[in-house]
């Protein structure tokens, strides 16, 4: 049944016609769609506007290159995201259409980045990290694809204070011990903070802030004092600092 109704569309498109939407659609989502009918879609010039058709076109391996190029430029953010994060999308394809979705994020109001955020493929997350709205910071902690990786990223890149403070009020993220380690040596992060993330450090890793000129001197004070106390409890002498 489902190859006669695919040799019936391509002899409609041979012959000048215009097959229905719909059943375009329902032959283009089938894992077994030919790629002789996608490559004979992308021959139409009728089918660019139809974005539904295009965001299912692109997502074939069989879909041409430059054709593709040219749909991904007339779809929306949100269909560029499914588009990047269906797995079916060729590799080619997909960093392409990230590429599309970072060159959208200036033009997109406060919500629509928050929304963005939620659901950004890999390649958009690493661009987003930088983002200084604490909304989108929020928002992007919680999308799947978030790793500690692009975590790291957010300390190192983003200048907004406020943005790595939802990244240490998260309930999963501010648990991730390479996280406190690499906030506490962020210098965009405010001095009290830092302070208070000292005692969830392990002592090896007091120890080399109290002996580190890259962070402020009360920072380093406080890391040596409580470097020392930790190191009575657990049997040093009093007074000797662990190296």
């Amino acid at each position: 049944m489902h190859g006669t109704e695919v040799v019936q569309l391509l002899e409609l498109l041979d012959a000048g016609g215009k097959p229905a939407e719909g059943a375009l659609a329902g032959v283009l989502r089938r894992s077994s769609c030919p790629g002789d009918l996608v490559e004979r879609l992308a021959r139409c010039s009728w089918i660019l506007g139809s974005p539904r058709l295009l965001k299912l076109l692109v997502k074939h391996s069989r879909c041409p290159r430059h054709f593709a190029w040219e749909a991904l430029t007339r779809l929306g953010w949100h269909d560029l995201v499914e588009v990047a994060r269906d797995p079916r999308t060729a590799p080619a394809v997909r960093a392409h259409c990230e590429r599309k979705l970072i060159e959208r994020i200036a033009t997109l109001t406060l919500g629509e980045r928050t929304a963005l955020a939620r659901v950004a493929p890999r390649g958009v997350i690493r661009v987003m990290v930088a983002n200084e709205e604490p909304r989108c910071v929020e928002a992007l902690l919680n999308n799947p694809l978030f790793t500690e990786s692009e975590a790291l990223c957010l300390l190192i890149s983003n200048r907004n204070p406020n943005c790595l403070m939802v990244l240490l009020r998260h309930p999963g993220w501010a648990r991730h011990l390479e996280i406190v380690r690499a906030a506490v040596r962020t210098r965009t992060l405010p001095l009290g903070v830092a302070l208070g993330l000292l005692p969830a450090l392990p002592l090896a890793e007091l120890s080399g802030l109290a002996s580190s000129t890259e962070v402020p001197l009360p920072l380093r004070t406080a890391a040596m004092r409580l470097a020392r106390r930790r190191g009575v409890r657990e049997g040093m002498p009093a007074g000797h600092a662990p190296s």
